[in-house]
């Protein structure tokens, strides 16, 4: 089995090493992509992994179209409705339209990053959006609930509808 396996294997069991050179993670998700119908995923341990590395990991792809392929079959699916929902995004990515994956259903949490942390390069904004129920690869799961209190929604951001700039916010320095 080559790296790229290994690595593959990981993910679909929840595992992540920060460690793993950048130049491996794009082959393994579109691996993952092309293959998935064969490989076993453990879902809510991918979740779990995705809720508290995603954005790390997304860098390190940075290809949004192959991890929302791959965050379609890895995630678990979501059963409920439509709904509103609300992201902290950075400008830059906002006005490069590279919107993020994941969003909350609490305002007061994306104000929180819109103003914080994903302040810190270039200022940020407070969206808004309705994710119809095929926008929504998952729901909050237990993590995004009962640790960090974000109840983290993880869409397709090409299939949420109107989405619009409710605030934005200066530069944040830490």
């Amino acid at each position: 089995m080559d790296s790229i396996e290994l690595l593959v294997n990981e993910f679909c069991e929840g595992r992540y090493d920060c460690n793993i050179a950048d130049s491996k993670w794009l082959p393994a998700f579109k691996y993952i992509s092309e293959n998935h119908n064969g490989l076993k995923f453990s879902k809510e341990k991918v979740h779990t992994l995705w809720t508290v590395n995603g954005g790390h990991l997304r860098r390190k792809i940075k290809n949004d179209k192959i991890v929302a392929k791959v965050l379609s079959v890895a995630l678990p699916t979501y059963g409920g409705e439509g709904l509103t929902l609300y992201r902290g995004e950075c400008r830059f990515l906002y006005e490069a339209g590279k919107i993020g994956f994941c969003w909350t259903s609490e305002i007061n949490v994306a104000t929180k990053f819109a103003s914080g942390l994903n302040a810190i390069e270039s200022g940020g904004v407070l969206l808004k959006a309705y994710a119809p129920r095929a926008a929504i690869f998952s729901g909050p799961n237990a993590h995004s609930i009962k640790q960090t209190k974000e109840f983290e929604y993880t869409c397709n951001p090409d299939y949420l509808e109107s989405i619009e700039m409710i605030e934005s916010y200066k530069k944040f320095y830490a």
